[in-house]
């Protein structure tokens, strides 16, 4: 009962203005809750699907239609957004479909044909089936935001020379940021997925027409890793090294190294043939015709009687002894043939700048010198330098990184830059409540202390004459201070503190 009335009390204090001004402020907040309230109670959208055409949309809304999921279409119909907490289902449910296909047509075409299909229109359904399959396949790589393929097939002769080469156009579009290793993987997968052809026939294109494989910018014997973007990294991983080496030893700021690197990426095949210095037998073959005759020398007489067995002849009798031998043999060379393919990537050269603050000991910049020499692998006869300077380093800025994760903490916490400028909002708004409410509250107060219209009476002197003149009827001065003692009284019991107050000051004075 008491607090109302204190209220009631409060409320006819304030002027009509400061009245208007609390109502209005608690419209306003209310509303700003209200308002608050359903922006947070707002379900929040994710993509799980974008880069459709109009027909693949229709069929990722169908199937999360199916499921029991509610969607949004956005982007006019290229891009499907669920409700974040659905996203995982979302998903599950667009797998278990095939969905999304890229807009691509696989070989699901080939399901549906027709009596009158001719062995030209399957043809061409199957090249259009591969082409969208691979296209498929790549844009499921890391970084590839969209892909298309173009395939042209071997055409089957009789004689093989006669045959058309099978090559490949692949146009990598959507911003793709791939290294040289993606680009020699994706080219390898083409290759292997369609029958006779050569990685060296694939062809691969960025959307702004660069030229990718497999010439441009790309060493294909080096992974697939360009010559500069290869050293940049060989040289990146020496710095780390040598600055993780500095910081753990000297501290952070106190030293600083940078280190470049020159790499051969050439691929090289080396065959080597070797000869033993003597020869292995493996086959032997001899050759050997003796004939020995033993008693007088025979002649012959020409005629009829020398060639007819048992005819004439003229000398003495004897006996031949004719021997004939033969074996062979064949040596085998002791002959070794070595093969060996290089692999790209050797250092040719090592140049290290290293920088220590004025601070650091001259016989500590010494040994760390050493280290670092021993930590890139440097070689003077390889033509490898080091430069070592101390000069004063700047004083880094004052608790930057705490200062970052002190500003980066309350702001994850709070779920986001919405949800800050929501409850900034909202304290915002508190504030100006609170400032009216007591600045009217003030108001009143102030009212209620100043001093009361019969106090300025009485303090001030009146003569009798003015105070007979001003009363309308001229009563009696007994009664009129008979009234005044009355009234005193009545404020008395009503505002004891005011007059006590008064009197007080009076007292002062």
């Amino acid at each position: 009962m008491g607090n109302g009335s204190r209220m009631r009390d409060i409320w006819n204090g304030l002027e009509p203005r400061g009245q208007l001004a609390l109502v209005g402020s608690g419209l306003l907040v209310a509303v700003t809750l209200f308002a608050l309230f359903q922006l947070s109670s707002r379900p929040s959208y994710v993509e799980v699907a974008s880069g459709l055409a109009p027909a693949e949309s229709g069929k990722v809304a169908s199937a999360l239609s199916g499921a029991g999921i509610q969607y949004k279409l956005r982007g006019g119909g290229t891009a499907v957004s669920v409700v974040r907490a659905d996203v995982a289902a979302a998903r599950v449910a667009l797998a278990e479909q095939g969905l999304p296909r890229g807009g691509h047509v696989g070989f699901e075409l080939l399901d549906k044909r027709g009596f009158g299909t001719t062995d030209f229109q399957r043809k061409v359904d199957y090249q259009r089936a591969l082409e969208g399959e691979i296209a498929r396949t790549v844009e499921a790589i890391d970084g590839v935001q969209g892909a298309e393929v173009q395939l042209v097939l071997t055409d089957k002769t009789l004689f093989l020379n006669d045959g058309t080469p099978a090559s490949a156009a692949v146009l990598l579009t959507g911003g793709t940021q791939l290294d040289g290793a993606a680009v020699r993987g994706i080219a390898h997968l083409v290759a292997s997925s369609v029958q006779g052809l050569d990685v060296k026939d694939v062809t691969i294109t960025s959307g702004d027409g660069t030229l990718l494989w497999p010439e441009g910018d790309v060493v294909g014997g080096a992974g697939g890793l360009a010559k500069l973007e290869a050293e940049s990294r060989y040289g990146a991983q020496l710095s780390a090294q040598v600055n993780a080496l500095l910081v753990s030893t000297l501290g952070p700021g106190k030293g600083q190294a940078r280190v470049h690197a020159e790499l051969n990426l050439d691929q090289t095949k080396i065959d080597t043939v070797t000869y033993g210095k003597k020869g292995t037998p493996t086959q032997s073959k001899t050759e050997q015709e003796t004939l020995a005759s033993k008693g007088a020398r025979t002649s012959s007489v020409a005629g009829v009687g020398s060639s007819v067995p048992g005819g004439a002849s003229s000398g003495t009798g004897g006996q031949s002894d004719y021997k004939r031998k033969s074996d062979s043999t064949e040596f085998g060379v002791d002959r070794v043939v070595e093969s060996r393919i290089l692999a790209p990537g050797s250092v040719t050269r090592v140049d290290v700048a290293l920088f220590f603050d004025s601070s650091v000991p001259a016989a500590v910049a010494a040994g760390l010198q050493k280290s670092v020499t021993s930590l890139v692998g440097l070689d003077r006869k390889r033509g490898d330098t080091l430069n070592v300077a101390k000069l004063a380093f700047a004083a880094p800025p004052k608790d930057k990184a705490t200062a970052a994760a002190a500003a980066a903490g309350p702001l994850a916490a709070l779920g986001g830059p919405l949800a800050l400028a929501r409850w900034a909002g909202l304290g915002i708004l508190m504030l100006v409540f609170l400032f009216l409410a007591r600045r009217g509250l003030k108001r009143r107060e102030e009212d209620a202390v100043s001093e009361p219209t019969w106090l300025r009476q009485i303090e001030a002197s009146v003569p009798l004459a003015q105070l007979e003149a001003a009363s309308p009827a001229r009563q009696p001065l007994e009664l009129k201070r008979s009234e005044v003692g009355q009234q005193i009284e009545d404020i008395v019991k009503r505002q004891p503190e005011q007059v006590a107050k008064q009197v007080a000051a009076w007292m002062r004075e």
